[in-house]
């Protein structure tokens, strides 16, 4: 005699939520045949089952994903959006792309997934564009259009390709979700950029930048987070990425990304593509003003001192509606030094100077600012200038070109002889930024692009350098 079942029956594989990672990677293998990586091979980087473990648990959080080309990004996003509609009933998802070519990719991975484990839950049928469940939820992809996102409230917002964005798109977007409840269960509503970043100074990077900012978090795999397990028998000496692998291909890796494939990408690029495009070291240098800053060699807590011989400048870059920035800066010995910096909006240079005075890097005299300070403000009808002077700096406001100030600071960054001489400590998160992202049109032109946002930390540093080295004293030598 069989014993009576007690409690309610337990719902089918397919709709059973999944616990743990564990579980979520054997419903991944089991109904999609996907198997995703599950450990992070390079420092610092993370596991692609980790973005969609994130993903899944509720409330789930705003996310970005920064994986290289062919890193899965777009067929993990797709199964993530799957897992929504099954295990989330009543949850909206928008599928949003760089193009609308980016934007159908995903949905082209979505549409086949439904109808192979869950064709009896579809409301109807798949459309070319939306698809509803019979458990209220429901997915759409959407054009780029600021008409298309304005209006919605939903639960999740996937972008893929976010560096291929309009701006003005990207942040209507942001106010589209509405977390929900659906038989007591809450769904957050969240937004997920998931993208390359290969532009210095493009919507990706900033889109990065500001998540670091605001906790949001930011998961980050390579190539060799998805790469095969390297047989035994190929040779690492001859191997074109040995240098990227250094034999963890044997040990570590587990992907779906044929070692083959990744060979022949490789001997196809630039060294600069393959950096930024495969391993997500940073957005490639192509029309980067200073192509030559790394941030392990040019970002310093400390550098040598040279007592007796260092003098700390403020450089000033002026602004009310633009930023106005002050940077710290020690100079001796030939030394550079940018200590700390100060970056804010709508406020006067009466305002700034005691959060300036407040920060407590010693005594403060030199300025080199820009000579358009020089003329009256507009908010307080006197110079800019003339109120520093009368707070007893001694300010320097030389007139000069910016192509001699960016070749200043080259020069600093990366000299023809000898080793730099221009380090930012790592609190100078704007200055760093600026230093990675100023760069020129892709048009042409000399003069870089003055986006609002990189260009003013450069400034003040050039009028740094336009200042410091005509304020030196002359220096009498015998011939």
């Amino acid at each position: 005699m069989s014993r009576k079942q007690t409690g309610k029956p337990r719902p089918p594989a397919l709709m059973r939520v999944c616990a743990d990672r564990e579980g979520l990677a054997a419903w991944l293998l089991k109904h999609l045949q996907v198997r995703v990586g599950t450990q992070a091979v390079c420092a610092g980087h993370d596991a692609p089952l980790d973005y969609l473990w994130a993903a899944y648990q509720e409330p789930a959080r705003d996310l970005v994903v920064w994986a290289p080309r062919g890193g899965g990004k777009t067929r993990l996003a797709a199964a993530a959006s799957l897992l929504d509609l099954l295990h989330k009933p009543g949850c909206r998802v928008r599928i949003i792309g760089g193009s609308l070519q980016q934007s159908l990719r995903m949905w082209e991975h979505l549409c086949p997934d439904l109808e192979d484990v869950a064709a009896k839950l579809i409301d109807g049928k798949v459309r070319s564009r939306h698809v509803n469940l019979t458990n209220g939820s429901g997915a759409a992809v959407l054009t780029q259009s600021q008409r298309a996102v304005r209006g919605l409230h939903i639960q999740k917002f996937r972008c893929d390709e976010v560096e291929l964005f309009q701006p003005e798109v990207w942040e209507a977007l942001q106010l589209a979700t509405r977390s929900s409840r659906h038989g007591g269960a809450r769904i957050a509503g969240t937004v997920e950029a998931i993208s390359t970043m290969h532009v210095p100074g493009g919507l990706m990077q900033r889109v990065v930048e500001r998540a670091s900012a605001d906790g949001v978090r930011v998961l980050r795999w390579c190539i060799l987070e998805v790469l095969e397990r390297c047989p035994p028998q190929r040779e690492c000496a001859t191997c074109p990425l040995w240098e990227d692998c250094k034999g963890i291909a044997k040990t570590r890796c587990d992907g779906h990304f044929a070692i083959d494939d990744a060979i022949a990408m490789k001997r196809r690029v630039s060294r600069q593509t393959w950096e930024a495009e495969m391993l997500c070291r940073r957005p490639m240098a192509r029309n980067a003003v200073f192509p030559d800053f790394k941030h392990d060699v040019h970002v310093r807590e400390v550098v040598a001192r040279h007592n007796g011989q260092e003098v700390l400048w403020l450089a000033i870059d002026f602004g009310f509606n633009n930023p106005f920035v002050c940077l710290w800066i020690r100079h001796g010995g030939g030394v550079v030094h940018v200590i700390d910096e100060y970056v804010q909006q709508q406020r006067t240079v009466a305002q700034h100077i005691p959060a300036i005075r407040a920060r407590g890097h010693g005594p403060l005299r030199l300025v080199a600012c820009d000579p358009a300070g020089n003329g009256r403000n507009d908010q307080t009808a006197q110079s800019n200038v003339t109120l520093l002077r009368r707070e007893g700096f001694d300010v320097h406001c030389r007139a000069s070109f910016i192509a001699d100030g960016i070749e200043a600071i080259r020069a600093g960054l990366a000299p023809a002889a000898g080793e730099p001489t221009l380090f930012v400590h790592p609190r100078c998160t704007r200055l760093i930024a600026s230093l990675q992202a100023y760069r020129y049109d892709e048009r042409g032109g000399e003069q870089p692009i003055k986006d609002g946002t990189h260009d003013h930390p450069i400034d003040a540093l050039r009028y740094f350098y336009a200042n410091a080295s005509a304020a030196a004293p002359a220096k009498a030598r015998t011939y």
